[in-house]
């Protein structure tokens, strides 16, 4: 019985998610008092696939508390000169739904990986990334963009 009561609450809480408003798309950081926080994203072409390597940084002299709604740590949008949707990292998965918490330590990275295993035709894309870890130190959600070339 207090099994089924505690997925029945984790049911609950994990509904009670994000309306997926975040803000600015080009915001990189956040600003806390004495540093600031950084997500950086860096496309990488590899035979048969693009690797996107994902960093959060904590430049700043104390810790960060980062909350997270369900198991999903980022979210990764890639786009064609046009604007044309052609990847989304959340795309066809499910994801815990449970309250999970993360501190970064000062000065300390939080390093994540995506791979997207088809390449597409050669041309401009632009990645966008946004960090889903909520924290009250920061005045909003952090964002990442990048443009870049597949040959």
């Amino acid at each position: 019985m207090r099994l089924i009561s505690m997925i029945v609450m984790l049911l609950f809480v994990g509904g009670c998610g994000q309306n997926g408003e975040y803000g600015p798309d080009k915001e990189v950081s956040g600003e806390v008092e004495n540093g600031s926080v950084v997500l950086t994203v860096e496309p990488v072409q590899k035979p048969g696939e693009i690797e996107f390597k994902m960093s959060v940084v904590n430049n700043t002299d104390e810790a960060v508390d980062f909350e997270f709604s369900s198991g999903q740590k980022f979210e990764l949008v890639v786009t064609d000169q046009e604007g044309n949707e052609r990847y989304r990292y959340s795309k066809g998965k499910m994801f815990t739904q449970a309250f999970q918490t993360m501190t970064l330590n000062p000065k300390e990275t939080y390093d994540l990986t995506d791979v997207w295993k088809e390449v597409p035709e050669p041309g401009q894309y632009e990645v966008n990334v946004m960090f889903k870890g909520r924290t009250e130190q920061l005045a909003s959600a952090l964002r990442a963009s990048k443009t870049f070339e597949v040959k």
